[in-house]
């Protein structure tokens, strides 16, 4: 076994003065336990409800809702009493332990973040900011110590379908809060032992950040994410000593091409920057288990790196406030762009073809550079006009069930309507990631019988409609099996674009 210190010592140092500066404030369960395990459903309840007990004109704690063997999920809401009513805030939101009992770091700092907010060093963040804090989101995954929730479904990759208490609990918070700023966090694990560790190696990375890179979000919005908050989110975390780096796609194999982070809806940081919010998703350094530690699986330099990571974005936002605000703003009022990007992937970079490395050698844990085809540029196509409305004429209970767990607003036709639509037929059923061939119709004449939906796309969900419900987009859920099995080749598509909306 190898003694991994890195910069664990300073790191733990840092983390034992914090721990005694603040011996008058509650020790989080982590510290409680001397760094020697990570923190239990229960003990997180507790301690939120410490903090609220201390600080009941500061915080309180919302129940957003119950995992599958029945656990609270549970948000911390701080709001300064001073706040003026009307005043322009800043609303944040902080999530973690989405991978549970596998990436408990972030929910871990979160609590120390939550006392620092309440009685700490942060507490003047809340003279301009609303923090809302949930870390604990994946309950059971935490105490059953998986990186899954009880059902095994990875919940990261879950917000299309929505088919777990877990997901639809974090979908709902979004609506909820209507954050400003959200910040989801996450730990990434060195040793891919199933995949990378066979070929001996290892990732080195410390810190990654990535942010809503959907096409079909607010373009200013984006724009902003990626040319300013990002380059000065990352000098900020590297300037105070850990370096960090646009997040780099999972690395399984030395022979793989590198990709940036996902662009579908099916993570919850993409859907956060869809409904208009500058969304951050952060992984930091995840050490393999089998290496000997200072603290039970270097738990309090883990600790610490998102720490780091989760003070540097609070101070970043709130230094921005006034730009976040108006850019959110504007991305919230863009309810009918003219046109919206379904498909979007990555490809090899003419102008870049290779990118080169570090992975280190698992035996050695010396560096070696590895070079990589760069796959990082984005692709887009099936960009399509934004029509008024949605009409789905068939499958509607299923379809009615998704568009709930989704919070979007449709109307039931009480009678059969005439409507002027724009059909749709596919070649074949959609796959997963490849572009889905299709051929439109010009505008017709639809009876639509009693029972169908009509979805308004002028609503803050519309842009979220039409990228689940039209099979070229690559965050459609037309894209899994058991709503691909709906879709008839060479067949008009039963939902239809309708360019003028409903009567």
């Amino acid at each position: 076994m190898h003694r991994i210190l890195d910069a664990s010592k300073a790191l733990l140092l840092t983390a034992l003065i914090g721990t005694a500066a603040c011996a008058e404030t509650p020790p989080t369960p982590l510290e409680a336990a001397g760094y020697s395990r990570h923190s239990t459903s229960e003990e997180v309840s507790a301690y939120l409800a410490t903090l609220v007990a201390r600080a009941p004109a500061l915080a309180r704690t919302e129940v957003l809702g119950r995992s599958v063997q029945g656990r609270p999920i549970e948000a911390l809401v701080l709001t300064a009493p001073t706040a003026e009513a009307g005043a322009p805030r800043l609303k944040v939101l902080l999530v973690g332990s989405q991978h549970g009992g596998a990436e408990p770091a972030g929910g871990e700092a979160l609590l120390a973040i939550a006392r620092d907010l309440t009685e700490g060093d942060l507490r003047p963040l809340l003279d301009d900011l609303d923090v809302v804090l949930i870390p604990n989101a994946n309950p059971d995954g935490r105490d059953l110590r998986r990186r899954a929730n009880a059902n095994r479904v990875n919940i990261n990759t879950d917000f299309v379908l929505l088919s777990q208490p877990e997901s639809r609990a974090l979908a709902q918070a979004l609506t909820r809060y209507a954050p400003h700023a959200v910040l989801d966090t996450h730990e990434s694990a060195v040793l891919k032992r199933t995949t990378l560790a066979r070929e001996g190696c290892l990732t080195d990375f410390d810190a990654q950040f990535e942010i809503a890179n959907n096409p079909a979000q607010p373009a200013g919005l984006r724009a902003f994410a990626q040319d300013q908050v990002l380059p000065a989110l990352l000098a900020r975390v590297s300037a105070a000593g850990l370096p960090a780096n646009h997040y780099i796609g999972e690395i399984v194999s030395t022979r793989q091409p590198i990709s940036n982070g996902g662009l579908t809806l099916r993570n919850f940081r993409n859907t956060a920057g869809l409904g208009g919010a500058l969304s951050v998703l952060v992984e930091t350094r995840l050490d393999p288990r089998h290496d000997r530690f200072a603290s039970y699986r270097n738990i309090a330099v883990r600790v610490q790196r998102q720490l780091l990571c989760i003070r540097s974005f609070l101070a970043e936002v709130h230094a921005r406030r006034a730009a976040i605000l108006a850019h959110t703003a504007a991305a919230r009022t863009a309810l009918k762009p003219p046109v919206l990007t379904l498909f979007a992937g990555y490809a090899a970079d003419p102008d870049h073809p290779t990118v080169t490395l570090p992975l280190r050698r698992l035996d050695t844990r010396t560096l070696e550079p590895i070079r990589f085809a760069d796959h990082r540029r984005v692709v887009t196509a099936d960009t399509v006009p934004y029509p008024a409305a949605l009409v789905v004429t068939d499958h509607t209970d299923r379809l009615r069930e998704l568009l709930d767990h989704h919070g979007i607003q449709y109307t039931t036709l009480m009678q059969p309507t005439r409507l002027a639509v724009v059909a749709t037929r596919f070649a074949a059923r959609p796959g997963r990631t490849d572009r889905v061939p299709a051929q439109p119709s010009g505008r017709t004449s639809l009876t639509v019988k009693a029972g169908g939906l009509v979805i308004d796309l002028a609503q803050p969900g519309g842009r979220k409609a039409l990228l689940l419900l039209d099979p070229r987009s690559t965050s459609s859920v037309f894209r899994y099996p058991d709503y691909a099995a709906l879709v008839t080749p060479a067949a008009d598509f039963f939902v239809y674009h309708a360019p003028d909306g409903a009567p």
